[in-house]
C-alpha cells in the first residue's frame, strides 16, 4: 500500500513536469491520476519506507506509519511523494540532468534520520522510548564495598564499569 497518490504528488511537484515525465514518445500524457508509471514510483517510494522501518533499530511499524495524520501524515507523504520524483526525474535523466539525485539524497538523509530516532513521528511508541540510561555502581560505590579486587589490586585486573560510571 503505497503512502501517497497521484493527487499528492501534483500537490507537491508541477503537474506538466510530472506528465512529460510519465510519457513514453514525447507527447505528455493528459491525466496522471491511474498511470500506472506513477502508481509503480509511489508504491517503490513507500516499499523503500517501509524496508527502512522494517531494521530493528526503527521506531516504527508500517502499521503505525499508516496510521499517521496531520501534519505528520503530510510529511510521510512528502518523503514518499520526493522519492517518487526522483524516481520519475531518473526516467529522464538526459532532460533533467542530477535533479532526482538531488531530491533522493534529501529524502534517503531524511529516513535516515528517522529509522535513527534523531526524528521521530508523534506517535506513542517513538515518544515515549527516551533514551537509554546506564545502570550500576559507581566507583566510589565500589570502593565502599572493600571487595577483594580492590583490596589486592595488583593480583586482579582493573574493573570496567560503563561508560560514565568511573574506573577504578
Amino acid at each position: 500500500m503505497a503512502y501517497a497518490a497521484s493527487t499528492d504528488l501534483t500537490a507537491r511537484f508541477d503537474e506538466r513536469v510530472l506528465k512529460d515525465l510519465v510519457s513514453d514518445d514525447g507527447t505528455p500524457v493528459s491525466t496522471l491520476g491511474s498511470d500506472a508509471k506513477i502508481t509503480a514510483a509511489l508504491a517503490d517510494a513507500s516499499g523503500l519506507i517501509n524496508s527502512a522501518v522494517a531494521s530493528p533499530s526503527s521506531a516504527y511499524t508500517t502499521t503505525e506509519l499508516a496510521a499517521l495524520t496531520g501534519d505528520d501524515l503530510a510529511y510521510l507523504k512528502r518523503l514518499v511523494c520526493s522519492l517518487a520524483m526522483g524516481y520519475l526525474l531518473g526516467r529522464r535523466p538526459e532532460k533533467y540532468g542530477d535533479d532526482y539525485k538531488n531530491i533522493t539524497e534529501h529524502a534517503h538523509d531524511a529516513i535516515e534520520l528517522l529509522r535513527t530516532g534523531k526524528h521521530i513521528f508523534n506517535t506513542a511508541n517513538a515518544k515515549s522510548a527516551g533514551y537509554p540510561e546506564v545502570d550500576g555502581l559507581t566507583v566510589t560505590q565500589y570502593s565502599d564495598l572493600n571487595l577483594l579486587p580492590e583490596r589486592v589490586r595488583n593480583f586482579y585486573p582493573n574493573r570496567r564499569l560503563p561508560v560514565g560510571r568511573g574506573n577504578i
